[in-house]
């Protein structure tokens, strides 16, 4: 008994922290917090729902890229394509194949815009290494620090970082460090601070690549801040000319089915079902495997049989008077029924009752020739086993219908 209490209270409690969750959770003014991979249509801090929209009302001919790379020659040249990496670890990597095919679609005469800490992931610095970058051998660190390090809050110190010769503004960005590796041949700074590069540009056969050291340049937390927005609309052009498709890519940020259904989570409605569900299971789980006050067993003369009603049914059958006492009592009870429904005194014959009762449920049975059975003396020893059950439903039928 002692367990059983414990057991109790202890649900009890997790009930209660429940309840709390759900009405703390419910609200629709929760802060959001910058959880997610940049995405074209992630309206957080980190992501870039706000330069997406913002070229669509340029009439930029922005897209959401979610097909294999393989499709690319598919849309000619003169395209743009921007791939974000931030340091959350939750991405789907780069194959070297397709890697290959980026590069040679850059090749062919189109723009790749990199943005965001692109010497953090192999597959990142395998799409360097096809281009050109020379990057120093990945030293592995399975430290704590290191583990946690995608979790630690980015600093809100901001720096600003001076254009080289040629280009205009001031940009924006968090503190973030500088473009790490080494730059092929040819290779231009556009964007530096004290002779540190942070954003370069690169020939790569008829097409460009732009590396950008920070993903927050695009951004919905800096796209407004400084000339940001200037800055970043002379990148996604750096031939002075509006590329013909200017695809967003999507398909290695776990975007289509993870962040749509984290999406819906966080719809407040959606929350607070969670919780009561939570909340329903806990409960038929606590109902289910403990019992709430003591056993009461129930005292019975004699034991409970399996086939009790296949067996009442048995007894009526072989016990005339029986089931002539039960089926005289229905009949009396609903003989009062028709009486005071049908407002009759109680001296009122069958053939008024019948005639009242036709009258108002043409449908039911007929009374007269239903009364006859039990005026008649032809069955002393009680109805017939063939005729009892019908009477019954008849009578049932007429009770049902005065109640």
């Amino acid at each position: 008994m002692n367990r059983n209490i414990v057991y109790i209270r202890v649900l009890l409690v997790v009930i209660a922290i429940v309840v709390l969750l759900a009405f703390v959770n419910r609200s629709p003014h929760r802060v959001q917090h910058d959880t997610w991979l940049p995405s074209s249509f992630n309206p957080v801090g980190e992501g870039n729902m706000a330069l997406f929209e913002t070229l669509q009302e340029m009439n930029w001919p922005v897209e959401r890229w979610r097909e294999p790379f393989s499709r690319l020659p598919d849309y000619g040249i003169g395209n743009s394509m921007v791939i974000t990496r931030s340091q959350t670890n939750w991405r789907v990597g780069f194959s070297e194949q397709e890697a290959a095919l980026l590069d040679q679609w850059v090749q062919n005469g189109n723009t790749l815009l990199l943005v965001g800490a692109l010497d953090e992931w192999p597959d990142t610095r395998i799409l360097l290494r096809q281009i050109g970058f020379t990057l120093p051998e990945e030293t592995p660190s399975n430290s704590i620090s290191t583990l946690f390090q995608p979790f630690e809050p980015s600093s809100e110190k901001q720096m600003e970082i001076q254009p080289s010769v040629g280009q205009t503004g001031t940009m924006l960005l968090p503190k973030t460090p500088p473009l790490p590796f080494m730059f092929p041949k040819g290779a231009r700074v556009l964007w530096q601070q004290q002779g540190q590069p942070y954003v370069i540009e690169i020939s790569r056969g008829a097409g460009h690549v732009i590396c950008a050291a920070s993903s927050s340049l695009l951004s919905n937390n800096y796209l407004g801040k400084g000339d940001n927005l200037a800055i970043v609309l002379q990148l996604l052009d750096p031939a002075g000319k509006m590329p013909r498709h200017l695809f967003f890519e999507e398909s290695h940020h776990g975007f289509s089915a993870v962040y749509a259904m984290a999406r819906l989570l966080d719809h407040p409605g959606v929350r607070f079902a969670g919780m009561l569900a939570l909340l329903g299971i806990l409960a038929f789980m606590g109902s289910s495997l403990l019992r709430f006050g003591p056993i009461l067993p129930l005292q019975r003369d004699t034991g409970r049989s399996t086939l009790e009603f296949i067996d009442s049914i048995a007894d009526l059958y072989q016990r005339a008077d029986l089931r002539n006492d039960t089926i005289r009592s229905l009949f009396a009870e609903t003989h009062q029924s028709i009486l005071h429904r049908l407002h009759l005194p109680p001296t009122a014959s069958h053939e008024l009752i019948a005639s009242r009762l036709e009258q108002a449920n043409p449908h039911l049975p007929k009374w007269k020739k239903l009364a006859q059975r039990f005026d008649s003396r032809d069955y002393v020893g009680g109805l017939p086993p063939t005729g009892w059950l019908r009477v019954t439903r008849e009578l049932i039928e007429i009770k049902s219908a005065m109640a």
